[in-house]
């Protein structure tokens, strides 16, 4: 059996075969902690504007590989040439099943097909279906899961688990019965980690020429882009995606200078530890620079509402604090940060969301300015409203994680992430009700 450098080789050589490759100055790079990643060879440095990976698009896997040639889809994508003889879904799975989904099937047929797959020499890199319980939450063991028992996260892994056996269950019925022996759930939720924790966006790098062909919405799926998808996440890595249509190949550049043995960073946006630890199976640790804890509290969508989100979130730390990177990236005005100190660990969209509810019917909303709720200049009885139903909801969730505290010590790596996930959580809220707590000021 190969080993993990050789794979790693053999997929370098891949992408090189059509002109892709690593920058020469950086390495792929394995140990315990990092996984695989991109590192700077010790002998070498990596500038400004430098390219660190360049992907043909042919060597891409999504949705679009899936129809592509197919008679009854009029799509040709850059895959073509290299799929002559492609296995086609029937016309009615690939017409009824969500874009998304198709994807998740495809990269189950090439997995299927071992060496015979274009992709094989990507997809030999890939964890394997059979060592997906230490990946993403909603693939953990059920005891494993226990222990987020009480914060956001577990009722999304509940979520989640119920849409997969619900889109399993749908897909599955639009195939014949020749698909149903090896096209296993479990093998469908393999698909699925590896789509939630590697893939990226298609308007990242499909070509315009492509989008306009498309039979879906341009973000109804999602890429998987081979050798791209080693780098690992930093909110605060300066980073560019480019491509070149004429030529069809995607780049990263990154905007900052790496020395010698540095590690090279790809920044997935700006998600939470909350989002991090559900789609990729990882949180980032706090310290004084950077936190990215933080709590989501979904309030009903509204259509009067607008544009307003209807996921929202509270900090570790107030959004002021230099700390609270990603934070502040999710405020609707910068000038919420001149707020009252009890709004300061909380998102502006809630706080508006909650002076439009309380107020809906009334006259108070006229002519009132995000600006002017955060900063409390809005009728006494309302501002008190807000206030309590904040403390209310935090004092809630709080409650939920100190009533659900694991039973057992933790035994393995899940648990463990667990354990210091809620305990972030615990930190979020009660940080945040402290600052409630202590008024309008």
């Amino acid at each position: 059996m190969a080993t993990l450098t050789e794979r790693y080789d053999a997929l370098l050589r891949w992408v090189e075969e059509e002109g892709g490759g690593l920058n020469p100055a950086v390495e792929i790079y394995h140990d315990d902690v990092t996984k695989g990643s991109f590192r700077v060879k010790d002998t070498c440095s990596v500038g400004i504007d430098d390219a660190i990976v360049t992907l043909p698009l042919s060597k891409t896997l999504s949705y679009l590989d899936a129809i592509s040639n197919h008679p009854d889809f009029g799509l040709s994508s850059s895959n073509a040439n290299d799929q002559k003889e492609v296995a086609h879904f029937p016309t009615e799975f690939l017409e009824k099943t969500p874009p998304h989904v198709v994807g998740r099937f495809f990269l189950m047929q090439e997995y299927l097909l071992g060496s015979k797959s274009k992709w094989w020499p990507y997809i030999r890199t890939l964890p394997q279906p059979e060592h997906m319980s230490s990946a993403l939450p909603a693939m953990w063991p059920s005891d494993d899961i226990e222990f987020l028992r009480g914060t956001n996260a577990y009722v999304a892994v509940q979520d989640i688990k119920s849409i997969l056996k619900k889109e399993y269950k749908t897909a599955m019925k639009l195939l014949p019965e020749r698909y149903h022996t090896e096209y296993t759930r479990p093998l469908y939720h393999w698909a699925y980690s590896i789509f939630t924790s590697r893939s990226f966006r298609p308007s990242l790098i499909i070509p315009a020429g492509t989008v306009r062909s498309l039979p879906c919405e341009l973000d109804d799926f999602s890429v998987l882009l081979p050798l791209y998808d080693i780098g690992n996440h930093s909110p605060l890595a300066q980073i560019a995606w480019t491509t070149d249509e004429q030529a069809q190949v995607c780049t990263l550049k990154t905007r900052q200078r790496y020395s010698a043995s540095e590690q090279v960073f790809n920044n997935y946006g700006m998600k939470t530890n909350a989002e991090l630890l559900l789609g990729y199976g990882f949180v980032l640790p706090e310290d004084d620079k950077l936190h990215n804890d933080y709590i989501h509290i979904k309030t009903k969508a509204d259509p009067d509402a607008g544009d307003l989100a209807a996921s929202h979130i509270v900090s570790l730390r107030p959004m002021t604090h230099p700390s609270s990177f990603v934070g502040r990236s999710k405020l609707l005005s910068a000038e919420s940060l001149s707020c009252l100190p009890c709004f300061s660990h909380i998102q502006d969209s809630l706080i508006t969301a909650l002076y439009e509810s309380i107020t809906k019917g009334g006259d108070e909303m006229d002519n009132v300015s995000l600006t002017e709720i955060m900063q409390g200049e809005i009728p006494e009885p309302v501002l008190e409203k807000i206030i309590n139903s904040l403390g209310a909801k935090l004092s809630i969730d709080l409650e939920d994680i100190d009533e659900n505290e694991p039973e057992y010590e933790a035994v393995n790596r899940n648990q463990h992430l667990a354990i210091g996930y809620r305990e972030q959580c615990r930190k979020v809220l009660q940080n945040a009700l402290r600052s409630i707590m202590a008024g309008n000021g």
